[in-house]
């Protein structure tokens, strides 16, 4: 048999055992069978549906299909959710506003007392500092709860329970005195009292409160006022336990 014959013939067995679909033009056939015959000589080109692709000396269409190279995705794990913690118990100051005899004395309590007598403007203010917030803490707030009233515990409201706050921008240590005074030099000239307390009605129904967004740092103080609206007496008072008063949350 001519070189030619065989050739032809050649091709005619291996476009038969290809379905349509999968069967290269004449030219591209011949092309790929003379490069199969020059560099593996007795081979043909195949190209079969069950993935055999190239030279070979026998038929390999009717063999097994490859196995699949499909690469199974990974997934990318879910990060946890940053965890809540809390700061209790905070060191709380009484600030004499009214009286210039009292502005530079200090007066550490174990609560809040925001107070506006009878026919008279504020009296007393609060500072508090909540210290040893972790580095690398976010989303602080201050926040508060209350109690049935207990030995420990006691929340009441007379008249006007809205309050202001202010966040500091530091706060008095070592000799420095916790006053009206000696408060000047932490608050920030560009930052006013915001109205974000309102504690009206609330010691008749225990729980837990959200109050203002602060600035994270490892110390975090905060002025707090009460109302001077009206002659009436306006008055907030809470103490600071595990269960009651003010708390600091921050994430972490």
């Amino acid at each position: 048999m001519s070189a030619k014959l065989y050739a032809f013939t050649t091709f005619l067995a291996l476009t038969s055992a290809l379905p349509s679909t999968l069967r290269s033009t004449l030219s591209e056939r011949r092309a790929q069978n003379t490069e199969c015959w020059q560099t593996n000589p007795g081979t043909q080109f195949y190209r079969c549906a069950n993935g055999y692709v190239g030279c070979f000396a026998t038929d390999p269409c009717a063999l097994p299909p490859l196995a699949s190279s499909t690469t199974i995705p990974t997934s990318t794990p879910t990060p946890e959710p940053p965890k809540v913690y809390e700061i209790t118990k905070p060191r709380s100051f009484n600030i004499y506003v009214l009286s210039e005899a009292q502005h530079n004395v200090q007066d550490q309590v174990p609560h809040v007392d925001l107070n506006k007598p009878e026919g008279s403007r504020t009296t007393t203010t609060n500072a508090m500092v909540f210290d040893n917030v972790p580095a690398g803490a976010k989303n602080c707030q201050l926040k508060w709860r209350s109690t049935a009233p207990n030995d420990e515990n006691n929340f009441t409201v007379s008249g006007n329970g809205q309050a202001w706050h202010r966040q500091l921008l530091g706060f008095p240590s070592g000799n420095e005195i916790v006053s009206y005074d000696g408060l000047k030099k932490y608050q920030d000239p560009n930052a006013e009292f915001s109205p974000s307390l309102d504690f009206t009605g609330w010691p008749e129904l225990p729980g837990d409160h959200t109050g203002p967004t602060l600035n994270c740092a490892e110390q975090v103080a905060v002025e707090l006022k009460g109302s001077d609206e009206g002659d009436q007496v306006n008055r907030v008072f809470m103490t600071l336990t595990e269960t009651n008063g003010f708390y600091l949350s921050y994430e972490l």
